[in-house]
């Protein structure tokens, strides 16, 4: 069945809608003469709208202006080249994506999400956009450079990364074309120019460019503004989304200034951690057009019944609103009781716009006008698509792929055609042809049918990708993941993930089937350990909980080609065929946490663990308590930062709050319990210095040593990838300051504190234990002290640091420690916090250490600052520690030997040594004067400062599994 895009799909109160341009250039020239333009949120701002950054059109155009000449004048920036596009906030990838445009090249759109963790999957990622894009440049910020500085220096396929920072200090004077000749005149594209080009699949490699024409987008924004037919057109957009997202490049930030209209940005985060508050800025700047997910809608319909209204505006003003969402199929029964619920504060009937669109077809293309009302008639339980709007047409085939076209109601590949679809892939025709039938249909990879009325459903893809809030993951990639992660308790190779889901669910989720290797009749702990560890390699990758099942060996046969079949087990599993197993794990699971769980003790035990749940939405049914740990639930950091945020609000911790730090040190309800109780000086304070990142495993559990800056925030990365057995890390003395806590005293105080600790948890060996940077000195002390009392250590690691440390101890004045806790937390990079050392050192010579914190807090990353909850005062403290710390070592001389010792080795800072090599020759090798039965170096991705970074600690991990089990362990 054909749905063609004629006259039907406008009614006589939406006209046609006509543009007096032929390009975004013109739009946004016209735009730039009105009064409108951006208003951008930073990160925990939404409700401070003085803190919203106002660009006009007027400015935007004139700031880009500005860049154009400045790439021009460089040779940023050649005629039809294609410059990647690369920051990390909005407004930066506005104004840039401008300046591109403007100096006559092609822009490509990405974001923070555009590099995989995997550091060889990055650099196949980097090499193929060379490819495609013909050796493109890329402009971005100092803080961002990392990926690309860890191309090879002598790469075939480098990528040139130029920091636009530096262009910038060079707008100002005489501007002459490419030949000198003259001044550059105003840029004006062709209709058939590239707008934009938009990068799909890029984490895994094989990124596929959209080339998005500004014909291709006038068209689409025809369509979109006919069929939408707002009721206050003059209304702005919002989004919330990342810009190299077409749902805010195209679909809100592209189409506002075509429509001459103003647009709001807000960070995900706040929307995403207080739905209400997308509520209000809906209303507060009576946004017409908005964008969100079903698993969006069913959060603020928790929070709207449950009656958590109190951080929604008095006035709350819903009566502009047009709701458009995609990404996942609309849940029919949660559109109709939050559409009862917005209706109070003035929500149109039928506000939701359920639709199908994807980066080929600018966006939303085929929409549903009558969410919830028509669904709800014809008692569907999953929203239907609707109609195509003028500028496409669509068909169902049938699924041999013979291109005949299917019968209504009639399952089969959904295919576009119309002026609003793509024409290709840049620079790939192999995909392009694949991408289009032989009569010129774009193949859009969804199976679907259309009804009788011609609305149209989805009904399944033709590809394996699961989808989660809108993200899309490879399920073959989560089973490489757990298998990786060598899990005790499970068979080897015996994985299978996919997606799925029911009318129940807000979205898909992760189902992970498994063949246990432990006794499933009697052994209890073994299971919950195995689902534990399941649960936290997939939230780490996901950031959502899984569905876990174990399953007989004769549930899960293997082809003779020992593969698992990963659509037959998934049509076994929603057929209902593994109830039984299900069952059976869930009453174990809980049989075991009803004897582990904890009883709530306190009145703050009760809050917080009330607030964990909500914030997590753990159903009643699952029997978290007082004693499980919030990292073991898939939490993300703003799921962290919003418990810790509702904790210290609900208990008005005002003057003693909780930190990002105390979340992670202390990440049970018992254990924040027990956190407040002591700041609040009902429990005294007692020091302890380990931190229990990961208890499961029946491995011997790894001992992990601070670095000089004394905290643990350093190993949360790795220990979620650890899940063969427990991670403990020691946490300096001296943090808890205003509960008498006093720093070490001496390294030898040091020393036999972390000795003790380990023998009370684990009284007997083999003992593993590692120290990161200042942490390998503690670690090969304490392993010398374990040895001399007749234990064994079968593994001592020093991670990339050599015994002989006083004479770098001795360089590390006040400054330095500062400039060090600044990127090592991710505050600002290496290159950027050197920069400040003058004026540090300025202030610390005047003796306003508390100033010098306030001034680099100017200049670092805010929304991290945020993130770690951390005030002005706290940092002063730490960099106080990290001082006195690596104080007690300016006279530190190694002696005396241990068994063996395993380096890491990452590399150095550049002072220090000249490359890896220099720094194995000269420092590291040292090491072999204090190793009874010699010395083993490691390579490792990364730098001293950056070798547990999110994008190094999955292939850290597994060069530390292979070291560990090449030790015995």
């Amino acid at each position: 069945m054909t749905q063609t895009n004629g006259s039907t799909h406008a009614s006589a109160s939406a006209p046609r809608v006509e543009y007096a341009f032929e390009n975004m250039v013109d739009a946004l020239r016209l735009a730039a003469a009105s009064a409108e333009g951006i208003v951008a949120y930073q990160a925990n701002s939404i409700n401070m709208p003085s803190a919203a950054h106002m660009l006009s059109y007027k400015e935007l155009l004139h700031q880009a202006e500005s860049n154009a000449k400045a790439l021009h004048r460089q040779a940023l920036a050649q005629p039809g080249a294609v410059v990647l596009i690369h920051f990390d906030n909005v407004l930066d990838s506005i104004v840039w994506y401008w300046s591109v445009v403007l100096a006559g090249a092609v822009p490509a759109v990405t974001g923070p999400g555009m590099f995989s963790h995997n550091a060889s999957d990055r650099q196949r990622h980097l090499a193929h956009l060379h490819t495609t894009f013909n050796g493109p440049l890329c402009l971005t910020k100092r803080a961002l450079l990392g990926p690309f500085k860890e191309q090879p220096a002598t790469a075939e396929h480098r990528i040139e990364a130029r920091v636009v920072e530096d262009i910038q200090q060079s707008t100002n004077g005489v501007v002459t074309d490419a030949s000198g000749s003259g001044a550059i005149g105003p840029f004006t594209p062709s209709p058939s120019d590239m707008a934009a080009l938009m990068l799909t699949s890029g984490s895994s490699g094989n990124a596929k460019a959209v080339a998005i024409t500004h014909r291709q987008l006038l068209a689409a924004f025809r369509g979109k503004a006919q069929v939408a037919n707002l009721k206050c057109p003059q209304s702005p957009f919002l989004s919330w989304v990342n810009m190299d997202h077409v749902a805010n490049l195209v679909h809100c930030h592209l189409f506002a200034i075509a429509s001459g209209v103003s647009q709001i940005q807000v960070p995900a985060a706040d929307v995403l951690v207080d739905p209400a508050q997308f509520l209000n800025i809906l209303s507060r700047h009576r946004v017409s057009r908005a964008f969100a997910p079903n698993f969006l809608f069913a959060k603020l319909r928790r929070q709207l019944e449950s009656g958590k209204t109190a951080s929604l505006d008095a006035d709350l003003n819903l009566e502009a609103l047009y709701l458009d969402t995609g990404g996942e199929a609309n849940v029919t029964e949660v559109c109709v009781a939050l559409q009862a619920l917005l209706s109070k504060y003035g929500a149109p009937d039928n506000v939701f716009k359920p639709s199908f669109g994807m980066t080929e077809t600018c966006a939303g293309c085929i929409f549903n006008s009558q969410c919830p009302g028509g669904d709800a008639a014809q008692f569907l339980e999953f929203a239907s698509l609707g109609e195509c709007m003028p500028g496409v047409s669509m068909r169902i085939t049938r699924l041999d792929g013979s291109g005949v076209e299917v019968a209504a109601g009639e399952r089969g590949n959904l295919e576009l055609t119309g002026d609003v679809i793509f024409k290709g892939y840049y620079n790939n025709p192999t995909a392009t042809a694949d991408a289009f039938t032989s009569d010129g249909w774009f193949r859009t990879g969804d199976l679907a049918y259309v009804d009788q009325a011609g609305q149209l459903h989805l009904d399944g893809r033709t590809k394996e990708m699961i989808n989660i809030n809108g993200v899309k993951y490879l399920p073959h990639e989560l089973d490489a993941a757990l298998e990786q992660a060598e899990i005790p308790g499970v068979t080897p190779s015996y994985y299978c993930c996919f997606g799925t889901r029911d009318a129940t669910m807000d979205t898909e989720v992760v189902a992970v089937l498994y063949l246990p290797s432990y006794d499933a009749a009697d052994d209890d702990a073994a299971r919950f350990e195995a689902q534990s560890s399941i649960i936290r390699v997939v939230s780490m990758h996901t950031h959502s909980r899984p569905r876990v099942v174990p399953l007989d060996v004769k549930d899960m046969p293997k082809s003779t080609l020992g593969k698992l079949s990963r659509s037959k087990l998934k049509t076994a599993l929603e057929a209902g065929k593994f109830a039984s197993q299900q069952a059976v794990n869930d009453e174990a699971i809980k049989r075991y946490r009803e004897q582990t769980r904890g009883e709530v003790e306190s009145a703050e035990e009760a809050v917080v663990l009330d607030i964990i749940r909500d914030q997590l939405e753990i159903p009643a049914s699952d029997d978290f308590g007082v004693n499980d740990s919030v990292l073991s639930t898939g939490a993300t950091s703003m799921d962290l930062v919003a418990i810790m945020q509702r904790v210290n609000r609900q208990l008005n911790l005002t003057e003693k709050p909780l930190r990002l730090t105390d979340m992670l040190n202390h990440p049970t309800t018992k254990g924040l319990a027990g956190r407040i109780a002591v700041t609040a000086g009902a429990k005294k304070h007692e020091y302890d210095p380990v931190v229990t990142l990961q208890p499961h495993g029946n491995k011997p559990p790894l001992w992990l040593v601070h670095p000089g800056v004394g905290e643990v925030l350093v190993f949360v990365n790795l220990a979620h990838h650890i899940t063969d057995r427990p991670v403990h890390a020691f946490r300096a003395k001296g943090f808890n300051a205003a509960e008498g806590e006093t720093p070490f005293a001496s390294l030898e105080e040091l020393f036999e504190t972390y000795r003790a600790a380990i023998k009370k948890r684990q009284p007997t060996g083999p003992y593993a234990i590692a120290g990161y940077s200042f942490g390998g000195m503690v670690a090969f002390e304490v392993t010398k002290l374990l040895e001399a009392d007749g234990d064994e250590v079968r593994y001592c690691g020093s991670w990339n640091l050599p015994p002989h440390i006083k004479f770098r101890m001795r360089e590390l004045l006040w400054d330095e420690c500062v400039i060090h806790l600044f990127y090592f937390v991710g505050l600002m990079d290496e290159a950027t916090a050197y920069t400040h050392k003058p004026r540090l050192c300025q202030l610390e010579k005047e003796g306003r250490r508390l100033d010098a914190i306030r001034y680099l807090r100017k200049h670092c990353d805010a929304a991290r600052w945020d993130e770690l909850g951390l005030s002005e005062e706290y940092y002063l403290l730490w960099v106080g520690l990290a001082s006195n710390m690596q104080g007690m070592a300016v006279d530190y001389e190694p002696s005396g030997s241990v068994k063996h010792m395993d380096i890491f080795v990452a590399d150095p800072l550049s002072h220090v040594a000249k490359d890896r090599e220099d720094w194995i020759e000269t420092r590291l090798s040292a090491w072999k004067d204090f190793a009874r039965e010699g010395v083993r170096f490691h390579d490792v991705q990364g730098a001293h400062y950056t070798m547990l970074n999110p994008e190094y600690v999955i292939n850290f991990a597994e060069t530390l599994r292979t070291v560990l089990k090449g030790r015995g362990l």
